[in-house]
């Protein structure tokens, strides 16, 4: 699907894929930045991705994707834990990310540092991040700019999203969001320049105490796809859901 014919299906589907979602650390954004204000946050998550969603990817070509992961921050830093395997058991991958933040007048700001290893491959990468986010918009709208530098790609990718969040029940919290890429050489082997659109929506729970089930669903369209680019296989239209549990400590 090209960019201009895409964009009319923008408004259509903007409410369709209605599915549990949260903080449910989705596999392309494991880490939350999380801002603590001189409290101690942590939490832990364990979950399930249809596929594997990664720069409007699907990376492991259609396989499933278990991840967990731990969370802690303190004021302005944050750090944790994430772990991946394919549901076939031939991918694997550990993240391990620092992070950086600050509130001002509405506007979030952070910088990270994530190291990751691919143990089924003999591979790491170390990755550098950067992002913005104003919430103090019309019709209560969040928008942030995310960027990514991969120091073994040489590359950049960024992302620009714009979310809002609607509390239903003191229990129950619905998210929607319109998500667009731009690859700069992070994928090496794929084409530069708008890349994927994505709505997402979704839905958290909290059961009992600290404890909450959490999901999305995501429907990514491909802009400009170059089937001569091995980067770009597996860059096409595609829907994807997960799940998980979140336990609050």
């Amino acid at each position: 699907m090209n960019f201009k014919s895409f964009k009319f299906w923008i408004l259509g589907f903007h409410f369709l894929h209605l599915m549990l979602m949260g903080h449910d650390l989705e596999s392309s954004k494991p880490f939350e930045k999380v801002h603590a204000h001189k409290a101690l946050d942590a939490h832990a998550h364990a979950g399930w991705e249809s596929r594997y969603f990664s720069e409007g990817r699907d990376a492991l070509n259609g396989k499933s994707l278990w991840n967990s992961s731990i969370e802690l921050g303190y004021d302005h830093l944050s750090g944790g834990v994430w772990y991946g395997r394919s549901s076939n058991h031939q991918y694997d991958e550990w993240q391990y990310n620092f992070a950086l933040s600050q509130e001002v007048d509405g506007y979030s700001f952070y910088a990270g540092y994530t190291h990751l290893i691919f143990a089924k491959d003999d591979e790491s990468d170390d990755e550098w991040s950067a992002g913005i986010s104003y919430e103090d918009l019309p019709f209560d709208l969040i928008t942030a700019l995310d960027a990514t530098y991969s120091m073994d790609a040489k590359g950049i990718f960024y992302e620009w999203s714009n979310s809002k969040e609607v509390n239903l029940q003191e229990n129950l919290d619905i998210s929607f969001s319109g998500t667009l890429g731009w690859n700069e050489s992070y994928v090496a082997d794929g084409h530069n320049g708008l890349n994927f659109f994505s709505l997402r929506s979704g839905v958290d729970k909290k059961l009992s105490g600290n404890f909450s089930l959490a999901g999305h669903g995501v429907y990514s369209w491909a802009i400009d796809q170059d089937l001569n680019l091995p980067g770009d296989q597996g860059l096409k239209d595609f829907f994807h859901f997960g799940i998980g549990f979140e336990y609050q400590f």
